[in-house]
């Protein structure tokens, strides 16, 4: 099936049914574009950030064990 055909099919579909199928192709070319760009190993990751620097909390002292099993 050629583009001319597939534009042509497409035409006798409801506008609703048109949307539709303009969303799946978004989805696959984001999908394929996602997949081009590799996938982020943890390492690579905004939480790997977060746990090697995590966020200072000034006049903060967690609680004990004993403390957290009280609640």
């Amino acid at each position: 099936m050629g583009y001319a055909e597939l534009i042509s099919r497409l035409q006798v579909l409801p506008e609703a049914k048109q949307a539709e199928v303009f969303d799946f192709v978004e989805f696959l070319v984001e999908r394929n574009q996602a997949e081009q760009q590799g996938h982020k190993t943890l390492a690579d990751s905004s939480l790997m950030a977060l746990m090697k620097n995590p966020l200072r909390v000034s006049q903060f002292t967690p609680m004990t064990r004993e403390e957290a099993n009280a609640r």
